[in-house]
């Protein structure tokens, strides 16, 4: 018979082995489960519906994928908007790996007609004259790009304009390629005041225009001839933080309205900015605006604003021929002309006087920027350009490539 002692070492090296094939069993089962959903990976889905096809998609592509699942006839949407989703608003969904299912609106159904489809109107010549300089209303002659809305927005499109064969269409092609590599994240508008021709491509995306619109809304103001020697008290309230301090100087100072159009064009002053729109208000802006046929209005607590390429160059090309017209014109040139921001257009055509206003937003995961200029020289013309991108780096080299090659194309045609 065994002895108790070597019983009892038998039982031992049982109760180690069991208890080793049970650990390793626990570290199997730890290692080779699959990984939870961790709680970032959860999201909430917002209520897309209502808003453009291509503009959820260029917010959102990091978060979900859209699946048009039908397309259908509204009153209500404008052709591209979004009239219904699944998942619905509210509802939860993975991060990065979740399918939204839309159905997109198809516009207004179009009433029957036998009337015959028209090419849209070719814009005539601009006589190339020097008005007077007037205090009122200025002479600006409607453009083609106006109202022109190609089908194929990701497409070059030239209107009005003899693009010379050779290295003119070359140009094309390389303005081409280079919208391309954005995408729907890009958008220009190009337009020749002494032709009434523009080249665009995706024109009617709209994107965040940061502070170009403070360049917009100084237009308005000098063109409804307020008073520039004003003056007008910076208060604490004004001040869009407490180190945004106009020109450096401290809280009671008082300013003329012009130095607050300077201050907001020339250093992109955002307390400036809101003591224009705080004490001049923005009838004028709205009245303006509606003049021109574009939609954007102030409100109380409103004064940014979303713009596409195309609404963006006809408030432009109205502030080229202002500058050209009026009493207050001069005025708008030279803010324009020395604005401190250069890193784009300005930086691309050095022999040019480049009068512009560039617009900034960063947001959570990219950012968008923009720059609307009169570029003057032998024959002057307007440029204007967005696009949304990631990362710390601004995209400021896409502004300079798009300048470099439009300005070429504009000196072989004129």
């Amino acid at each position: 018979m065994k002895s108790t002692y070597e019983k009892d070492k038998i039982v031992s090296i049982v109760i180690i082995a069991v208890s080793l094939l049970i650990m390793a069993g626990i570290a199997a089962y730890l290692f080779f489960r699959p990984a939870e959903s961790t709680e970032s990976e959860v999201e909430i889905m917002p209520d897309i519906v209502g808003y453009s096809y291509k503009e959820v998609q260029a917010c959102y592509e990091r978060f979900f994928t859209l699946e048009i699942t039908g397309e259908e006839y509204s009153d209500k949407f404008l052709e591209g908007a979004i009239l219904s989703q699944i998942p619905k608003s509210g509802e939860e969904y993975v991060k990065g790996n979740t399918t939204v299912k839309v159905t997109v609106s198809k516009g207004a159904k179009p009433e029957e007609t036998t009337s015959a489809v028209t090419e849209p109107p070719v814009e005539t010549a601009v006589e190339e004259t020097t008005p007077a300089i007037i205090d009122g209303e200025i002479e600006n002659p409607a453009a083609a790009f106006e109202t022109s809305y190609p089908e194929t927005e990701l497409d070059i499109t030239v209107l009005g304009l003899d693009i010379p064969e050779g290295r003119g269409k070359d140009i094309i092609d390389e303005l081409y390629s280079l919208m391309r590599k954005h995408g729907a994240d890009a958008g220009m508008v190009y337009y020749d005041p002494s032709s009434g021709g523009s080249i665009e491509y995706n024109a009617d995306e709209k994107f965040s225009s940061g502070s170009i619109i403070k360049a917009i809304y100084a237009r308005s103001i000098l063109g409804a001839g307020i008073d520039l020697s004003q003056e007008y008290e910076m208060t604490e309230e004004l001040l869009n933080s407490q180190y945004e301090l106009v020109n450096g100087e401290p809280v009671g100072t008082m300013f003329t309205a012009e130095e607050l159009i300077r201050a907001a064009i020339v250093r992109s002053d955002n307390t400036a900015y809101k003591m224009l729109y705080h004490y001049i208000g923005y009838k004028d802006f709205n009245e303006y605006a509606k003049s021109l046929g574009l939609p954007q209005r102030m409100t109380d607590d409103n004064y940014w604003f979303r713009m596409s390429a195309r609404q963006t160059a006809v408030y432009f090309k109205d502030i080229y021929y202002f500058t050209e017209q009026h009493v207050n014109g001069a005025l708008m040139r030279e803010c324009l002309a020395n604005s401190e921001y250069r890193d784009m257009f300005s930086s691309a055509l050095t022999d040019k006087t480049v009068a512009e206003k560039y617009g900034y937003l960063p947001q959570e995961d990219y950012y968008t920027l923009g720059d609307g200029a009169i570029i003057y020289g032998d024959k002057p013309y307007v440029l204007t350009v967005y696009v949304r991108g990631t990362g710390t780096n601004l995209n400021t080299q896409f502004f300079r490539d798009t300048a470099e090659l439009i300005d070429e194309l504009h000196e072989l045609m004129n």
